[in-house]
C-alpha cells in the first residue's frame, strides 16, 4: 500500500464514520490529489500512481469496512476531477488516469470475484 493510498484510506474512513455527505468526500479526495500533484516533478507516471492509490483506497474501504459501493464511483470521479482541474501539463494525462482507474477496477474485480460486491466483475458501467 502506497503512502497516498494509506492516507486516503484513513481520511475516507474517518469521513465515512463522521457521516460526511458525498460532496464533502469528493472535496476531500480532490484536495488530497491536488496536493499530491503539486509536489515535485510531475509526469504521466505520477498522475497514474495517484489515480491508482485513490481507486485502491476506495475499494479497500468497500471491502474491509462495508462502505457503500457508491464510494468507489465517488472517489474515481473526484480523482479525475482533480487531474482535469489541476490544469496545465497534468490535464494532458487525464486519459491515462481514466485508463488506470479502469485497469485497477478490472484487476480488483478479478481478484475478488467470489465476494458479493465484486461478482459483477467488469460488467459495471464505465463512468468516465
Amino acid at each position: 500500500m502506497s503512502a497516498l493510498e494509506e492516507a486516503l484510506r484513513d481520511e475516507l474512513s474517518w469521513l465515512l464514520r463522521a457521516g460526511v455527505p458525498p460532496r464533502g468526500i469528493r472535496i476531500a479526495v480532490r484536495e488530497r490529489l491536488v496536493l499530491r500533484l503539486e509536489r515535485g516533478q510531475l509526469g504521466a507516471r505520477e498522475v497514474s500512481d495517484a489515480m491508482e492509490a485513490a481507486v485502491r483506497a476506495a475499494c479497500r474501504l468497500v471491502r474491509e469496512l462495508d462502505a457503500p459501493d457508491e464510494l468507489v464511483d465517488m472517489v474515481c470521479r473526484a480523482a479525475l476531477e482533480a487531474v482535469r482541474g489541476h490544469g496545465g501539463e497534468t490535464s494532458r494525462w487525464l486519459a491515462d488516469a481514466a485508463t488506470t482507474a479502469d485497469a485497477v477496477l478490472d484487476e480488483l474485480a478479478r481478484a475478488h470475484r467470489e465476494e458479493p460486491l465484486w461478482r459483477g466483475g467488469t460488467q459495471r458501467p464505465r463512468l468516465w
